[in-house]
């Protein structure tokens, strides 16, 4: 029998069947929360979770349909997540920043209010990081001001890839928590700015 995780694949399939819409059902019904789950923790928009939900498993389906079942279900499902996450996010990305750039006057002026704002929360946005332990703050400037990917500061730095995603996201949950009201602005200024 084939294994999802803790739970077997049941009478409706076998490692060498074909699936059938009901053990792919019983499938869904099994890791759709989780991988639900595991999107949100990484993004906060639902969004971006039901979407992920929705493309891991028509991925799952197709490789399960072309018997490309190799490896553990819950092994699979998490890796095609993982690969999907990626993929939405880039596209969101593309999306909100072709959306603001149609939205945009040819030649947009900022009020002094409007470049005043953006002052102060690049100050603060900089005190923030400042306050973060110093081997964090370095690793997150790699990240986000030159644009390093998680190897290269790994490779720079002599430290394992994990330890730099794993800074890298306490550095994020410090800054969610000092910038919870101005996320949408913050955004905005790592845009435009």
């Amino acid at each position: 029998m084939a294994n999802f995780g803790k739970h077997s694949m049941s009478k409706n399939m076998s490692e060498h069947d074909a699936i059938t819409p009901v053990a792919f059902q019983e499938l869904f019904l099994v890791w759709n929360r989780k991988i639900y789950h595991y999107a949100l923790s990484k993004t906060a928009s639902t969004y971006i979770a039901e979407e992920t939900v929705q493309r891991v498993f028509i991925k799952l389906w197709n490789n399960l349909y072309h018997k490309k079942l190799d490896i553990k279900i819950e092994t699979q499902l998490f890796c095609i997540a993982k690969s999907v996450l990626l993929d939405i996010v880039k596209e969101e990305r593309r999306r909100r920043t072709h959306t603001l750039e149609s939205d945009l006057p040819i030649s947009y002026d900022h009020t002094p209010l409007e470049v005043y704002r953006v002052k102060e929360l690049e100050q603060h946005l900089e005190h923030v990081i400042n306050r973060m332990p110093k081997a964090r703050r370095t690793i997150f400037r790699m990240s986000r001001f030159e644009n390093l990917s998680y190897k290269e500061i790994a490779q720079q730095l002599s430290i394992s890839p994990k330890t730099v995603e794993n800074h890298i996201s306490l550095a994020l949950q410090t800054l969610r928590r000092a910038f919870y009201h101005f996320l949408t602005l913050l955004i905005i200024i790592f845009i435009f700015f």
